[in-house]
C-alpha cells in the first residue's frame, strides 16, 4: 500500500510555494483526478503566474530540487528531486492565467493547501488541444464533472 503520493521533496516543493505566496495552480489529469475524475499520469503539471518569479527558485532549493526560469528557446523547467513536475506556459482553449486562477478550486494534498483547475476547465483545455491522449481522458472527465454536477444538485 502507497503511503504517499508525493515524494518528501515534492510535498516540501508545494508546501514552500504555498508558504512563499507563489501563485500557481495544479493543472492536467492530477488537478482531475483531486477532482474524482477515474484518470492516471506520472507527472504533475503545474501552470504559475509566471516563471519569472524567483520564490518559485527559492521553494525548490528548499526541497532539493532544481529551477531552471527559463531563456531563450529554452522554457522553464524544474529538476532533481522535483523532475515529476512539468511546468505549464500556456492552456489550450482557456483564458490566460489570471482568469482560471480565480475559477481554480483549493484543496489539500498530503498536509499541503494547493489550487486545482477547475474540472470543467481542465475538460475544456483537454477538448480544444484535441489530441489523441487528450480525446482519450475526455469520457472520464465528462463523468466525473456529471458526477460533481450531480452532487452538487
Amino acid at each position: 500500500m502507497v503511503d504517499s503520493v508525493l515524494t518528501e521533496p515534492e510535498r516540501r516543493f508545494l508546501a514552500e510555494l504555498h508558504a512563499r505566496g507563489v501563485e500557481y495552480m495544479i493543472v492536467g489529469l492530477t488537478a482531475a483526478s483531486l477532482h474524482g475524475a477515474d484518470t492516471t499520469t506520472v507527472d504533475v503539471d503545474l501552470w504559475f503566474a509566471t516563471t519569472a518569479d524567483p520564490r518559485i527558485g527559492e521553494a525548490a532549493n528548499a526541497a532539493g530540487g532544481i529551477w531552471v526560469s527559463g531563456f531563450g528557446m529554452m522554457p522553464a523547467s524544474l529538476g532533481g528531486a522535483l523532475e515529476r513536475f512539468d511546468v505549464v506556459l500556456h492552456m489550450s482553449g482557456l483564458e490566460g492565467f489570471a482568469a482560471e486562477f480565480e475559477r481554480s478550486k483549493s484543496t489539500t494534498i498530503e498536509g499541503v493547501s494547493v489550487r486545482i483547475l477547475a474540472l470543467d476547465r481542465i475538460l475544456a483545455s483537454k477538448r480544444a488541444a484535441n489530441r489523441v491522449k487528450d480525446r482519450a481522458v475526455i469520457p472520464a472527465l465528462e463523468e466525473a464533472l456529471a458526477a460533481i454536477t450531480e452532487a452538487d444538485d
